[in-house]
C-alpha cells in the first residue's frame, strides 16, 4: 500500500510540476503598428518561349498593413476589414488569414487594380491627395479586437464600392512575397 501511495504522490508531483512549467498564453492582444497605402507598377514578368505581349505598366493602390499578436503561441483565424476612401468614394475588403503565430511584424495586404481605379478618379492617376483615409478593424469570431486608420478620422457611414479591393491571390502579385504575408483562408 505504501508503494501505491508513493507512486501515486510522485505522478502527482511530476504532473504538477509539468502543468505549472507550460506556457501561459494569456488573452489574445492585436497591435495594427502601421497602415502603408502606396500606388505600385504591375509587375514585369519574363517568360522564354512565348511571345512577347507587352503592355502599358499601370498603377495598382496596395494597403499593407504590419500588426503585431501577443497571447497564444498560434491565433487559428482573424479577419481584416478593410475600407479605403479614394476620391470621396469607399471601398470595403476583407481577408481572413489562419494559423497566425505568436510575434511581430505580421502583414497583411489588399490590392486595387488599376481599372477600379479608373472607376474611382474619373481616369485620373491616382496621386497622394486622392486617398482620403484607411480603416482597418481586426476581429476573432467576429469580436473586434483592434482598430486604427492612416490618418486620425472616424470611419463614416457613406454610399460604399463594393468589390474593389480584393486580396493579392487575385492580383499579379500573387507569386511574390509569398512568405511575408499571412496564409490566407481558403475561398470554400
Amino acid at each position: 500500500m505504501k508503494t501505491l501511495a508513493s507512486i501515486f504522490a510522485a505522478v502527482t508531483l511530476f504532473a504538477g510540476s509539468a502543468l505549472s512549467q507550460a506556457p501561459h498564453a494569456g488573452p489574445l492582444k492585436v497591435k495594427i503598428t502601421k497602415i502603408a497605402p502606396a500606388a505600385i507598377t504591375t509587375p514585369d514578368f519574363t517568360v522564354k518561349n512565348l511571345p512577347d505581349k507587352r503592355s502599358e505598366y499601370l498603377k495598382w493602390f496596395e494597403i499593407e498593413v504590419e500588426f503585431d499578436v501577443d497571447g497564444p503561441e498560434l491565433v487559428d483565424e482573424l479577419t481584416f476589414t478593410f475600407m479605403a476612401e479614394i476620391n470621396g468614394k469607399y471601398c470595403p475588403g476583407e481577408i481572413t488569414h489562419v494559423n497566425i503565430p505568436k510575434g511581430r511584424n505580421r502583414y497583411t495586404v489588399m490590392y486595387m487594380s488599376p481599372r477600379s481605379i479608373d472607376r474611382l478618379t474619373a481616369g485620373k492617376p491616382l496621386t497622394q491627395t486622392m486617398v482620403g483615409n484607411v480603416w482597418v478593424e481586426v476581429k476573432k469570431q467576429g469580436q473586434v479586437l483592434v482598430k486604427d486608420s492612416f490618418k486620425k478620422g472616424v470611419m463614416p457611414n457613406a454610399q460604399n464600392y463594393p468589390g474593389l479591393l480584393v486580396p493579392k491571390s487575385e492580383t499579379p502579385f500573387q507569386v511574390l512575397w509569398w512568405d511575408r504575408y499571412e496564409a490566407v483562408k481558403p475561398a470554400r
